[in-house]
């Protein structure tokens, strides 16, 4: 951008003027302008009547480089108010207009220029003044002068000006000495960045000759004109690249008694020709460093060839500036590493105010040359947050800041950087930019670990891609794409991430947390999903905790009684990615699964308030080991347009009191499958172990019942109940042995349901009389019981079917306990060899009487006693042995044996539960006993009055006496049948 240039071609058409101000009168009746031209022409001759007569004297072909610069200035009419005299005058010409103040031509020196003009180099005249003027002699009377002429000097500008303009006006007639003026070139960077002048402190008076002594008078000016050679030194000046019907320059005088007059002026003949003009910019982007995902210092370079001093038509100015950056260069996370931002009144767009961003907001440094000396206008890029809050997404704003306080020059643009929200890829926008000519701008972003960009994560070249609209047509031109190269990446491109745990509590079967992370090197795949199965035996007590439900968990905005921990996520390229932390929440049914995580992190980082990254996963239970599987269902990889680049994950199980440890003191490990977003796997195991197995108590209650009620048609039952205290070894397998009454029913062996169609779903074993019972387990660690269905289920072969139980609970949980069957010598052993290792308060199963009862009865099962061997082997590898005895219900009271000695019926009973026996019968007296266990015990019962006497009776008669006894029993325990028996019995 030629600000400068800018400057020096508005202080050149503006400096006519001015001096004419100058030398304007210090009395006037009617203080200001009569008239103001402006324009660009063929010769220093014309003005707007000869443009109007004819036209071919104004240059107006758009972005060309006139020949002449002309102003032109009269005051009013003179009168006798001394007080107004004149003392700043300022000209504004049209934005885009510019001079070169770096044409090839020397600079006087401002001491030199102050000595003797005519002593600065032929070389740095760049324009005449004309002048019509009057002397004022004593009491107000006018004494005209000859037409003043004088030159114009291109100084050496002092600290603070970026031009600088000495007008030297030549004696004539009456007056005998020079008037020097000194003419301030400006840009207006606090508005449009047009140029103005200034002349300030124009002197009230002049040296004069009045009745042959030199005095100073007063000085009336009616009429300057400036001639500014355009081809001073080259092609000096350059009209604007936007074409109009006519451009506007001002005029503003202040005078010494402070009143300001402004006047404007629209030339007869515009700016044309836009069609001519030339607008071929490029835009190229470099990394630095090349290699893949890396944080990238990139740098931007925008060229814009200027034909300034070939004579041919100017580029075109800049209007709208469209960069799309490589596919795969994005904007790094770890950026936000002590990353500030700017706001609008730190950065001042539009005042004069000193920018004051904070550093922590600089992003790169910004080069843009222009026609000054190379590298004259530098400084930074800003992150911005106009508002001054948090930046909540994008489009992002951006601050770009060149400048020069020496030469009081301050370039400050917006723009905005737009991700693409599916891929990341970035648009970098400056739109309605100021007419500001510049060759190149070069932007270079920070590099290190903080670079705001980091590099594809792929090797090969992308284009840079942009589209600029000139202000000529001010429609936006597709450039030729640049290449971008990214290197050193392996072949394939790497998916190995690591894996590792960390339990704060080793001892078996106590409360713990648990840690698990993922750490993902740069160059490496991006992660895309993460399925990892706990350790057998690690679980957590999920009644102990208020499940969230939705819209909460979609959401994030869990409360803290479903907290049961915590993550942390490092995102960014590079060696300090920047960490993120949140809760862990447990939700209810999710995608399908019993349980699931909501993992709200809250991107927040520096300046960036983005609000939260929600993850969510699926808890489920594999249903043969009873292990837990956590697996993400959406683990973003971008948000808001940011592409995370995922470095570690850290999910901490931290609630107290709520994750239990193994009981099985054994090698475990936690074991995770990895998709990439390519499409890439990879399987991650991490060791884990307990100790102190050996402390831990295991006392299982093991009781087995039947019922007596047996038939051929509908066979036998059983149920097994099994208790366990808390904090105990679980229970890894069960072996245990039919009796030999209680075989095996081939007629529903034969039923058994294919393996497939068990796989596919067990329901659909109903259907084929493959269902032969229930079970029902209570856990601590899930807040209802489990309830399900016993199969019997066909490997093929010659193999028996397994007695498998699919037991189910709230939400979708399902367990499978295979239970391997061995039939051997009519003896049905069920071995249950993989129970999971997870706390069991009870178990009961139940194999019911029915059509499809897998049991039969051989024999009275009341015969004799029902044992059943079993072994318990807990998960510390504790075994409990015991031979089961099968407790039998509705086994009828029996009578073991009778006898009568004397008078007295002696009767051994025996009982199969606990109850109350009474004894009654004719000629007996009534005995009862209430038992508290199953017992056999022996009654005596005597005959009663009655009884003796008709004894007596059938002695007389050689007769025995016989008595029917009837021996009645009524369980104690509800729901159980009662049952008699009777026998006859002789008394002698």
């Amino acid at each position: 951008m030629r600000h400068a240039a800018r400057i020096a071609t508005l202080g050149a058409l503006v400096s006519a003027g001015l001096f004419a101000g100058a030398l304007t009168p210090t009395a006037q009746a009617a203080f200001g302008p009569e008239t103001f031209e402006a324009g660009t022409c063929v010769n220093h001759t014309c003005t707007y009547a000869s443009i109007e007569a004819n036209p071919a004297e104004a240059v107006t072909q758009a972005a060309s480089h006139p020949a002449w610069g002309i102003t032109k200035f009269t005051m009013k009419a003179s009168g006798s108010n001394a007080g107004e005299a004149l003392r700043r005058i300022r000209v504004d010409v049209p934005p885009g207009l510019a001079a070169n103040p770096e044409a090839p031509m020397p600079k006087c020196s401002v001491a030199q220029f102050n000595s003797n003009p005519k002593g600065c180099p032929a070389s740095s005249e760049v324009g005449t003044t004309e002048m019509e003027a009057t002397l004022e002699v004593e009491h107000g009377i006018p004494l005209p002068l000859p037409t003043l002429t004088g030159t114009v000097y291109n100084l050496q500008a002092p600290s603070g000006l970026p031009l600088d303009f000495g007008i030297n006006v030549e004696p004539a007639g009456a007056l005998v000495t020079p008037v020097r003026l000194f003419l301030e070139g400006h840009v207006d960077w606090s508005g449009d960045y047009h140029e103005y002048f200034e002349i300030n402190e124009v002197p009230r008076e002049a040296g004069a000759t009045v009745l042959g002594l030199t005095v100073n008078r007063p000085l009336s000016v009616s009429m300057s004109k400036l001639n500014f050679n355009g081809h001073t030194g080259g092609d000096f000046l350059t009209l604007p690249s936007v074409c109009s019907s006519t451009t506007t320059s001002h005029l503003e005088l202040e005078s010494y008694a402070g009143e300001i007059t402004h006047m404007e002026t629209h030339t007869p003949a515009g700016v044309d020709g836009c069609g001519k003009v030339p607008f071929e910019p490029t835009v190229e982007v470099t990394p630095e460093p090349a290699a893949s995902d890396q944080p990238d210092g990139a740098t931007t370079v925008v060229r814009v060839p200027q034909n300034a001093g070939s004579g041919e038509i100017n580029t075109a100015d800049i209007q709208d500036a469209h960069v799309t950056l490589p596919e795969g260069l994005t904007l790094n996370p770890a950026a936000a590493h002590g990353l500030e931002a700017c706001s609008a009144a730190q950065i001042g767009i539009g005042t004069r105010n000193p920018v004051s961003c904070p550093a922590g907001s600089i992003l790169g440094s910004v080069v843009l040359e222009t026609d000054l000396p190379p590298g004259s206008l530098t400084g930074n890029v800003y992150l911005a947050s106009p508002g001054g809050g948090p930046i909540t997404g994008p489009p992002f704003t951006i601050y770009l800041v060149a400048q020069n306080t020496n030469l009081d020059v301050s370039v400050r643009l917006q723009g905005l950087v737009t991700p693409n929200p599916t891929t990341g890829r970035l648009e970098v926008t400056f739109a309605n930019n100021p007419q500001l000519p510049f060759s190149e701008l070069r932007l270079t972003l920070n590099g290190g670990a903080h670079a705001p960009l980091a590099n594809p994560l792929v090797c090969g070249s992308a284009n840079t891609e942009a589209l600029f609209a000139p202000f000529t047509t001010g429609e936006l031109t597709a450039l030729l794409p640049t290449p971008f190269v990214t290197t050193g990446c392996p072949t394939p491109l790497p998916f190995a991430l690591s894996q590792s745990t960390q339990s704060a509590n080793a001892t078996a079967g106590a409360y713990s947390s648990y840690t698990f992370n993922l750490a993902r090197g740069d160059g490496n795949q991006y992660l895309g999903k993460v399925s990892t199965t706990l350790p057998a035996g690690l679980v957590g007590e999920i009644p102990k905790v208020t499940l969230c439900g939705e819209p909460q968990a979609q959401a994030g905005t869990c409360g803290a009684p479903s907290q049961i921990g915590t993550a942390t996520a490092q995102v960014g390229a590079g060696t300090e990615p920047y960490p993120f932390t949140g809760p862990v929440f447990l939700t209810g049914p999710y995608a399908g699964a019993p349980y699931g995580l909501s993992i709200p992190i809250h991107a927040a980082a520096g300046p960036f308030d983005l609000g939260n990254v929600v993850t969510h996963a699926t808890i489920g239970v594999d249903p043969h080991s009873g292990r837990v599987i956590a697996t993400t269902t959406d683990l973003l990889t971008i948000f808001k347009g940011v592409p995370l680049r995922l470095r570690n994950i850290s999910v901490a199980i931290n609630r107290p009191n709520f994750l239990f440890n193994p009981t099985n003191c054994g090698p475990l490990a936690t074991e995770s499958t990895l998709t990439s977003t390519f499409g890439a796997t990879q399987g991650l195991a991490s060791p884990f172990q307990v100790g102190n197995c050996d402390a831990l108590a295991f006392k299982p209650s093991f009781k087995v019942s039947t019922s007596a009620k047996t038939s051929k048609a509908n066979g036998a039952g059983l149920q097994v109940n099994l208790l366990q205290g808390v904090h105990e070894a679980n229970i890894k397998s069960v072996v245990a042995s039919l009796p030999k009454q209680l075989p095996s029913r081939l007629t529903t062996l034969q039923k058994a349901c294919p393996e497939a169609t068990f796989a596919a779903n067990p329901v659909n074993c109903r259907a084929l009389g493959s269902e032969v019972g229930t079970a029902t387990v209570a856990t601590p660690v899930l807040p209802q019981e489990l309830t399900g269905s016993a199969y019997l289920v066909s490997h093929g072969g010659a193999a028996f079917p397994d007695l498998d139980l699919v037991l189910e609970g709230d939400g979708g949980v399902r367990v499978i306990l295979t239970g391997n069957t061995n039939i051997k010598a009519g003896v049905t052993t069920s071995t249950f060899a993989s129970i999971p290792d997870v706390p069991v308060s009870s178990f009961v199963l139940n194999l019911p009487v029915g059509p499809h009862s897998v049991l039969t009865a051989n024999g009275s099962l009341c015969a004799k006693p029902l044992l059943m061997p079993t072994t318990i082997t807990g998960q510390n590898g504790a075994v409990v042995k015991q031979s089961t005895r099968i407790s039998v219900s509705r086994c009828p009271v029996e009578i073991v044996s009778h006898r009568v000695v004397a008078h007295k019926l002696i009767l051994k009973i025996k009982t199969f539960a606990a109850g109350r026996i009474s004894v009654k019968g004719r000629n007996l007296k009534t005995v009862s006993r209430r038992l508290g266990k199953a017992s056999t015990v022996t009654l005596k019962i005597p005959l009663s009055r009655g009884g003796l006497k008709a004894l007596r009776k059938t002695r007389h008669k050689h007769h025995r006496l016989k008595v029917r006894v009837r021996v009645g029993f009524v369980p104690k325990q509800k729901g159980e049948s009662s049952s008699a028996a009777s026998a006859t019995v002789k008394f002698k």
